[in-house]
């Protein structure tokens, strides 16, 4: 037969020297029969999470906790890392409850190895040395079946004192040997000190139980799970406790006034703790003597206080509206340049229309004109234009405003050829013909090829 890839490893260490063939297969995992330490076990390989068909699985894991708090956060918000963990915890539930059992002396099959999700354990047999079989394949006679179920009951009850319950125990998880019933399956068993579904899981295996055997025996059904759960909760269960069946439900009404003034009590102490820690905690003078009455604020600013929530006295924070104001939080009605611009606006508007066009120059000795020598430029045209008109430029050539004579470039000494002033920075140069000098654009020459270079094959 085809070997399972799980069990691959498990050859390379040693564990496993050679697989039989498959026993069985159940909705959580899938069981080879193996030849291990010279004699025939079972391996039992689990399912992954999205082949299972087991329901209602958060039932069964409540109250499973690890003791690693980023493993028990991931596990919480359900992240890979948290399924991943999730999935060992439920692989590895069945083997810690196998030991705990084995030590409580409850019949169940030996483990021996567990290494990747692969548990190596006893092959039950029957009286005939072959696989044990199942308890709902046998026939029993109404002794037989009374016996059967009475020692399953005393079973129930020594995993109940250990602190465990199986949660899915029936006629198809109890295997019939030589030796009597033994008990298997085990990844869904909970805790019942921390699960709160461990009293209705208890009363279904027990109810399982005698629905199967009770078809060899008629008669009523005792309330044996019933009883023995109230005498777990009453801490007087012991293995050696013998159940009689007998278990009458408390008639006596419950006192809901005292549990409401209870609840009551709790939530005035919840109230005091943090209206307590709301206040500041700092005193007055570090040298002075310490007040011996009950801490807390004096009557007047108590009363000052207002009005109290739940979770402290409320307090009642008023935000103004943003000024509608400039830059650096100062608004423009309150002087600088946005009030000298609106003013200067409205002296424009005032302004006769004759000299609305006027523009506003800075004074001459502030900007002095210089030429391309560092001199001064001569009020004169430019001897090198065409036309003696004067050029406009930046702002004065806007339409409606007087035009202003552009200044000569100086010339330098007589007898040299007049040089164009440099541009100044962020303008482009002028020349005379067009007012705008365009860099001449080089063509690149195509480089000739060198003799011993190949030619292009010819297109044609």
């Amino acid at each position: 037969m085809r070997t399972p890839v799980a069990l691959l490893p498990l050859i390379e260490y040693g564990i496993v020297e050679e697989v039989l063939r498959p026993l069985m297969s159940g909705k959580e995992a899938q069981i080879f029969l193996v030849l291990a330490g010279g004699e025939e076990r079972v391996a039992k390989i689990y399912k992954e999470a999205e082949q299972r068909t087991f329901k209602h699985r958060t039932a069964y894991t409540e109250g499973r906790g690890t003791r690693n708090s980023r493993d028990r956060r991931a596990m919480g918000k359900h992240s890979r890392h948290g399924k991943a963990k999730d999935e060992a915890a439920w692989r590895s539930a069945e083997v810690d409850a196998i030991y705990r059992l084995q030590s409580a002396g409850v019949r169940v099959p030996v483990p021996y190895n567990f290494v990747d999700g692969v548990l190596i354990m006893e092959l039950v047999k029957g009286a005939d040395g072959r696989p044990a079989p199942r308890l709902g394949d046998v026939d029993f006679d109404p002794a037989t079946a009374k016996a059967v179920f009475d020692h399953l009951l005393r079973e129930v009850v020594r995993m109940l004192c250990a602190g465990v319950v199986h949660g899915d125990l029936s006629d198809f998880n109890v295997l019939m040997s030589a030796d009597g019933p033994v008990i298997i399956d085990f990844p869904q068993a909970i805790d019942p000190a921390s699960n709160q579904s461990a009293r209705k899981l208890l009363i279904r295996d027990v109810d399982n139980l005698h629905n199967f055997l009770g078809r060899f025996v008629p008669g009523r059904r005792p309330p044996f799970a019933q009883e023995m759960w109230d005498l777990y909760e009453q801490n007087l269960l012991t293995p050696e406790t013998e159940l009689r069946g007998r278990h009458s439900r408390s008639s006596r009404p419950a006192n809901t006034a005292e549990v409401l003034s209870l609840i009551g009590e709790v939530n005035r102490d919840e109230e005091r703790r943090r209206g307590a820690s709301a206040r500041p905690s700092g005193r007055s003078s570090r040298s002075g003597p310490r007040s011996s009455g009950p801490s807390g604020p004096p009557p007047a600013a108590a009363a000052q206080e207002g009005p109290r929530g739940p979770r402290g006295p409320k307090v009642e924070v008023v935000i103004s509206p943003p000024s509608q104001g400039g830059r650096g939080g100062r608004s423009r009605g309150q002087g600088g340049a946005p009030v000298r611009a609106q003013a200067r606006a409205q002296a424009q508007r005032d302004a006769p229309p004759a000299e609305r066009g006027q523009a506003r120059k800075p004074p001459a000795d502030r900007r002095p004109s210089v030429g391309a020598r560092g001199g001064p430029r001569s009020p004169q045209a430019d001897p090198q234009r065409p036309d003696d008109r004067p050029r406009q430029r930046g702002a004065d050539a806007r339409p409606g405003r007087p035009a202003q004579a552009a200044k000569p470039r100086d010339d330098g000494p007589p007898g040299r050829t007049p040089t164009a002033a440099p541009p100044a920075s962020g303008q482009r140069p002028t020349t005379d013909q067009e007012g705008l000098e365009r860099p001449r654009k080089r063509r690149r020459r195509r480089r000739k090829p060198r003799g011993d270079a190949p030619k292009r094959p010819d297109p044609s």
